[in-house]
């Protein structure tokens, strides 16, 4: 069984997902950033295609949405699983229907929120306002669940 992972990080919690996710899956897995996707990558090689995004302010990166609209066909087709990195876990249902084809949700065999890191250091100067502001300075919520990656993992090979 072939896995393509292919995933939007903007400072690298969802790359590191990603790659955390590979570690755990008992099969051939490609591991690609949206960034690095060429008309060369051909979905229709893979069984199964994860795809994972960062959210920022309830929106996942723009090139994961094209490539779902683009590919959506041939994504149809496969065992689909759907992962995000975000601060409110209790948003990921509105998150996943605002940003992804319905029918596309429908068909996915999993979609999980891994949780996030804040990656201050990394971040822009308006994004450590916004995050700032936004949780008051307590970065307490931000951690990734190793529990929800192995429970996907499960999922996705089931």
């Amino acid at each position: 069984m072939k896995t393509l992972i292919i995933y939007a990080s903007k400072y690298g919690c969802t790359a590191d997902c990603a790659i955390n996710l590979k570690s755990r899956l008992n099969s051939d897995v490609t591991v690609l950033d949206i960034k690095n996707i060429s008309k060369n990558t051909n979905c229709s090689d893979y069984d199964t295609i994860i795809i994972g995004s960062s959210v920022y302010v309830g929106k996942i990166a723009k090139p994961l949405r094209g490539f779902c609209e683009n590919n959506k066909d041939t994504l149809m087709k496969k065992r689909i699983g759907i992962f995000l990195c975000c601060a409110l876990p209790e948003d990921v249902i509105k998150v996943l229907n605002e940003n992804f084809p319905s029918a596309l949700l429908k068909h996915a065999s999993t979609t999980k929120a891994f949780g996030s890191e804040a990656r201050l250091d990394k971040m822009s100067f308006v994004d450590k306002m916004i995050i700032k502001a936004f949780t008051k300075g307590d970065f307490s919520k931000f951690k990734v669940s190793s529990e929800r990656i192995d429970d996907f993992a499960k999922e996705i090979t089931s």
